[in-house]
């Protein structure tokens, strides 16, 4: 059975009393300073792990990306916490305790040294850095702005003026059409009348009077009059009518690009105001992050200060940490898992000495059923091996 120890660190009586007594009051503080300062920095570092894994494993489930979140969040810290306390403290030890005697003890000094200085830095930038992003990262980002009220109100006007313009329009067709039908009624009444006139005078100049001849050639030129006239009048009309239809036009564009421009200045106006709501945020959330992350700069700091500074007061107090190891019992769970793994390995073993052919040479009646109650803490001679005190005798 493999010996199982406990590593046991015992404090030594102060020698130098004057110190001891000028700085024991304040000594418990700088520790329990020290280790709050630890847990913030723990806290800020947990932090920046759980943003970088939950950002790099979000296309994965949720149950996944939140175990892999939390045990790496353990893992770090208790590497960077822990271990960083540990490290600093037998390097601040071999210092102020002068205990580099000769090259093994340097070497291994400049080892621990140097995964000091690594942990101190990761911690530092882990906690800083993460406490700024975990402030600057909330800010919500707005990249599409709903315009569909704006636009649905652009719509809606747009529909009404082309409904009033097309009114319009209507209304100047109709106009035109009327003026144009009243002059050529007007003019083909006219050359009818005057028809009628030159019908008459050239049935008298057929009968031979000679007078007829005159009024013959004067209506017949009042008749091309009237109808250069009325093509004259119809084609004024035309044009009458096409210079207000490229008026309407122009005031049907002019209409609607003001309420294209007033949907432009619109949208400007709700985008100008959330860049700026965003910008404010953004200010905000940097002020915070780096107010927040200069705090926890300081508290990885001192929580090293702290540190550094327990194992000076010890220095100048004569007060060395010795370490001791002492037997570790075994826990009723650790008990119980090697009785049973010990059963069943006599289970199938037995088994298969009996299918082989092969006699043990081990006694039967040495057996023990069930757990060995008189001591927990030794096992029994039997099949299953030599009992403690048959250890201690070999």
């Amino acid at each position: 059975m493999n010996k199982k120890v406990r590593l046991t660190a015992t404090e030594q009586a102060a020698t130098n009393k004057d110190f001891y007594n000028l700085f024991r009051p304040i000594a418990p503080s700088i520790d329990t300073i020290g280790k709050v300062a630890q847990v913030v920095s723990a806290l800020t570092e947990a932090i920046t792990i759980w943003f970088i894994t939950q950002s790099e494993l979000s296309q994965y489930s949720k149950v996944v990306s939140i175990t892999v979140s939390i045990l790496a969040m353990l893992l770090v810290v208790a590497v960077l916490e822990l271990g960083g306390r540990k490290f600093l403290q037998v390097a601040t030890r071999a210092i102020v305790w002068k205990r580099l005697k000769n090259a093994w003890y340097k070497a291994l000094f400049g080892i621990v040294m140097v995964i000091t200085i690594g942990m101190t830095v990761i911690s530092f930038r882990l906690s800083t850095n993460g406490i700024n992003h975990a402030f600057v990262s909330n800010v919500p980002i707005i990249s599409l702005l709903d315009h569909s009220e704006l636009k649905a109100d652009y719509r809606t006007a747009v529909k009404d003026i082309s409904a009033q313009f097309e009114q319009e329009l209507t209304l100047l067709k109709e106009n035109h059409e009327a003026a144009v039908q009243s002059t050529a009624d007007k003019y083909d009444a006219r050359i009818k009348a005057a028809q009628l006139k030159l019908d008459n005078y050239e049935n008298r100049s057929k009968k031979g009077l000679q007078w007829a001849n005159s009024h013959v050639e004067k209506y017949r030129t009042k008749i091309g009059t009237l109808a250069s006239e009325k093509t004259d009048n119809l084609a004024s009309l035309k044009e009458t009518h096409t210079s207000k239809v490229e008026k309407w036009q122009s005031q049907k564009r002019q209409a609607l690009e003001k309420e294209k421009a007033i949907l432009a200045n619109e949208i400007a106006k709700v985008e100008s105001i959330s860049g700026q709501t965003r910008q404010h945020r953004s200010k905000n959330a940097a002020f915070w992050g780096t107010l927040f992350s200069s705090f926890v700069g300081f508290s990885v700091i001192l929580a090293f200060v702290c540190i550094v500074s327990v194992e000076v007061y010890r220095r100048g107090a004569g007060i060395e940490v010795s370490y001791e190891e002492e037997d570790q019992k075994d826990s009723i769970l650790g008990l119980f898992w090697k009785g049973l793994t010990q059963r069943i390995d006599h289970f199938f073993r037995s088994r298969a000495e009996r299918f082989a052919n092969v006699s043990s040479s081990r006694s039967i009646s040495n057996r023990s059923i069930g757990f060995n109650q008189s001591n927990p803490y030794a096992t029994a001679k039997t099949e299953y091996g030599l009992s403690n005190s048959d250890r201690s005798n070999e």
